[in-house]
């Protein structure tokens, strides 16, 4: 182990999609992460090995996640989504060489982009998990685990359904990456400690135990944390509700406690590591203003050929219009990947340098940032372990279960409630516009218990509809504004699936022939967690 371990945590996460649409919101969501984030990282890893690049990360694929790209209808959707862009690329090419236009060479290049990506699907037999499973095997990659739809653990009605979450999540992650996981990422980050909660939707007092105590006895060793749940900051109110305990989503600055240190919360005779997110790495990825992203070189997001859908500008300027971008340059960006790889490294030693306590240094993203969001951003990736292999200095690439075992007596600390969300609180899911979701989680409950105590027989579909309710994708695109018309679709679909399956239980006698249509409808729409929940 080197005296300050680099641990790079990916949180990959994509909501349940398939059988729900495809485009503008739907399955293409699932699409282009495969397409520009998981089979791109593959590749990268498979060269850096090549090389005999030493490298590490910590990898999460949440449950709803690995039951998507092993479902038998991905491979086929992909494959189509695929050839769309190919002929894409390949219409925008002849148009553009008609036209004698400078872009044909980037026409190109997207084409052979998905040929490549098809290429490497096709050899991994169209399974996006195996690769992830043998980096695990290797011990390049440490596998955690997470909630099974992601479910905003804090603000659920029970612990009851806290713990439904966790089990069905743990249970999946075993059958996929066949081991038990020694970590979980909590859903946003979001934990609060025990107490009384006064639910955001129907405004219940309900007692809830902590959330991270939770975790010890399901057999997971270490999670992680936003800054300010260690370090602290300004307290914040953590979530709405009169008469509810007044707990922050983190003590005042400073508490003394170093994120570059290991830290751990005990409870019922369990003890969990945590991981605190390094914040000055983080924000050369994640800042607006300061990230890598944002380089003019770089390929920009948001701007469109009206046709086809693919990408020919740079950022130009972060904060200009999208008419006023350049064409994009791919030889231009090597250049700034070489440069932000090393000063990524740069400040990597500097942190282990400038601090006395510092043993780890922890930079956790959303997976998809990189390559999907971020084009370049595997690339970068990339570049920072071969920078950091060729320096061969006081900072090393380690997995996160690497760091925990390292470190023999980590100090206890109290966690207080809080997220990596904006403004580190519980507002942008628990606020005015997501109140009827949250009413509608709470009605799930009890019809859950309608239909356990009518019909166990529809338990298994009345659970997999609660489930997927409860993902906190549906709050958190309500609250942007960016796709809330497709989640407030299916907030309705699985409460109105659930109620439907709430009524069924209650009526006696056979079921009828449109109970049975309503339920095939359902088996095939929706096909998540089946082994777990029994059907």
């Amino acid at each position: 182990m080197p005296p300050v371990s680099f641990v790079l945590v990916l949180h990959g996460h994509i909501p349940a999609v398939l059988g729900h649409g495809v485009w503008p919101h739907g399955a293409d969501w699932l699409h282009e992460a495969a397409a520009e984030t998981y089979l791109p990282f593959v590749a990268a890893a498979r060269a850096l090995d090549a090389g005999g690049i030493p490298w590490k990360a910590t990898i999460g694929l949440t449950p709803v996640l690995c039951e998507q790209l092993r479902d038998p209808r991905f491979p086929r959707s992909f494959r189509r989504y695929v050839k769309h862009r190919l002929a894409a690329a390949g219409r925008d090419a002849r148009d553009f060489a008609r036209h004698g236009h400078e872009a044909e060479p980037l026409a190109r290049a997207w084409r052979e982009h998905y040929e490549e990506a098809l290429a490497l699907f096709d050899a991994l037999g169209g399974d996006l998990v195996a690769p992830f499973a043998r980096f695990a095997e290797e011990g390049k990659v440490e596998a955690i685990a997470s909630a099974a739809t992601h479910g905003f653990l804090p603000l659920l009605p029970s612990d009851a359904a806290a713990e439904r979450q966790l089990d069905v999540g743990l249970a999946v992650h075993r059958r996929h990456f066949g081991r038990p996981p020694r970590g979980l990422w909590l859903p946003e980050c979001a934990t609060r400690p025990a107490g009384t909660l006064v639910t955001p939707g129907l405004g219940k007092r309900v007692a809830r135990r902590h959330v991270l105590s939770l975790l010890g006895p399901r057999g997971i060793r270490f999670t992680f944390l936003e800054t300010h749940l260690v370090a602290g900051r300004p307290a914040r109110p953590a979530y709405g509700g009169s008469g509810g305990a007044p707990w922050a989503p983190g003590e005042a600055t400073p508490t003394g406690r170093s994120p570059w240190a290991l830290h751990r919360f005990e409870a019922e005779g369990h003890s969990v590591a945590l991981l605190a997110r390094d914040p000055r790495s983080s924000e050369q990825v994640w800042s607006g203003q300061v990230g890598y992203p944002g380089d003019p070189a770089y390929l920009e997001f948001h701007r469109k050929a009206a046709r086809g859908g693919l990408r020919y500008w740079s950022v130009t300027d972060a904060k200009g219009s999208l008419d006023g971008k350049a064409l994009y340059d791919p030889a231009a960006t090597r250049e700034r990947v070489s440069a932000h790889a090393a000063h990524f490294c740069d400040l990597l030693e500097e942190t282990a340098a400038g601090d006395a306590g510092a043993r780890i240094v922890v930079s956790m993203f959303d997976f998809e940032l990189f390559g999907h969001w971020w084009f370049e951003g595997v690339d970068f990736l990339a570049a920072v372990f071969r920078e950091l292999a060729r320096r061969g200095g006081p900072v090393g690439p380690a997995t996160a279960w690497e760091a925990v075992s390292a470190e023999r007596d980590a100090p206890e600390i109290p966690v207080p409630a809080g997220s990596w969300g904006r403004d580190g609180d519980f507002s942008v899911w628990d606020n005015e516009v997501t109140k009827p979701y949250w009413v509608e989680v709470e009605r799930a409950e009890e019809r859950l218990r309608e239909v356990s105590a009518r019909d166990p027989r529809l338990l298994p579909a009345a659970l997999r509809q609660a489930l997927l309710l409860q993902a906190s994708d549906w709050p958190f695109l309500v609250e942007a504004g960016s796709a809330r018309d497709y989640a407030e679709r299916r907030v309705v679909e699985h409460s109105g699936a659930l109620a439907a399956l709430a009524e069924m239980a209650g009526r006696p006698g056979p079921r009828a022939r449109q109970d049975a249509l309503f339920l095939a409808r359902l088996a095939r729409r929706d096909r998540a967690f089946a082994p777990e929940l029994g059907g």
